[in-house]
């Protein structure tokens, strides 16, 4: 396993030990067994008398009990077994400190290998991210009468108004930034392709509604609105994203400015930002799957679940 560098070498020096012990308790038998002078102790003897004989170069361990002499060197060999019992122990320790320091450098090699590969990610996802070089933003008008709105032209009449509403802030924005595209399918949509002055633009758009609303409730009208934002790479179809941003419309989020996921993601990363986004949470909408798509003999509807956020002003600005 990758945390374990000296397994082989604790396993040979614990067997090593378990050998030490057993060796120890053998001599003690031995000797004890010598006492009673049994026969068959003369082939044992043969083996086992080797380390004894050696010892015995060094010392003579006899004492005499009932007339009779005793060699205690025996005992003396599981004397010296034990005790390299408690130096392979002391080993064991070692080699122990160092599987776990071993154990601690793979865990920081692997740490800083993560980071690495993390920061790698997030450099790509960052790189990706920064693809999205265009934003859009769809505005919805709502024009009601403060007097009486059950007067029959009254419908006809705001619907006109919100038009020409839609069309002057098309022009105005045009006027300042030449490059944006502006259309009115029922709400104002428009694209514009440098995401870098998304703050100023959304500002500049929003001044607007502002203007008509003051301007519309001097007429007794009130206005309410919404912003629907998302942001675009060169390659996004723009009608699939209209389409993405009227049904979000449809869920009434009135006088906010609602942007999806896609949108926080990028807006994060530019350098800075004079708006703050909040998660309003997952939202949900149903779609039809035609027949014969996907397998499907008849319509389905398939749910679709994606996080948007709100647009706000910060509060430090």
């Amino acid at each position: 396993m990758i945390y374990k560098k000296y397994t082989k070498l604790l396993d040979i020096i614990n067997t090593v030990k378990v050998l030490c012990t057993m060796v120890a308790i053998l001599y003690v038998l031995y000797w004890f067994l010598r006492l009673f002078h049994f026969e068959f102790m003369k082939y044992i003897a043969l083996v086992l008398d080797i380390p004894v004989n050696v010892l015995r170069n060094f010392v003579h361990l006899e004492i005499t009990y009932g007339g009779e002499i005793i060699d205690m060197l025996p005992l003396a060999v599981a004397g010296v077994f034990q005790i390299l019992y408690f130096v392979f122990n002391y080993f064991v320790s070692v080699v122990e400190k160092m599987e776990e320091q071993h154990k601690l450098n793979v865990i920081a090699e692997k740490k800083l290998e993560e980071k690495l590969v993390n920061e790698n990610l997030k450099e790509i996802f960052k790189n990706k991210t920064m693809q999205y070089t265009k934003f859009a933003i769809l505005l919805g008008l709502e024009l009601k009468p403060m007097v009486d709105p059950n007067i029959a032209d009254n419908g006809k009449n705001l619907k006109e108004l919100t038009i020409k509403e839609y069309a002057n802030i098309a022009a105005k924005m045009r006027q300042k930034y030449t490059a944006c595209k502006a259309i009115a399918p029922g709400k104002l949509f428009i694209v514009y392709n440098n995401f870098a002055l998304f703050d100023d633009f959304f500002t500049d758009i929003l001044k607007e509604v502002k203007e008509l609303s003051r301007a519309n409730s001097e007429k007794q009208i009130t206005t309410n609105f919404i912003f629907v934002i998302d942001a675009l790479k060169e390659s996004d179809k723009v009608s699939a994203t209209l389409d993405l941003m009227e049904k979000i419309s449809t869920f009434q989020y009135i006088n906010k400015a609602v942007t999806t996921s896609g949108f926080s993601v990028r807006y994060k990363l530019n350098s800075q930002n004079k708006y703050n986004l909040e998660t309003m949470g997952i939202s949900r909408f149903f779609e039809k799957v035609p027949a014969n798509i996907q397998g499907h003999v008849e319509d389905i509807q398939r749910s679709v679940d994606f996080e948007l956020f709100c647009l706000k002003s910060s509060k430090h600005k």
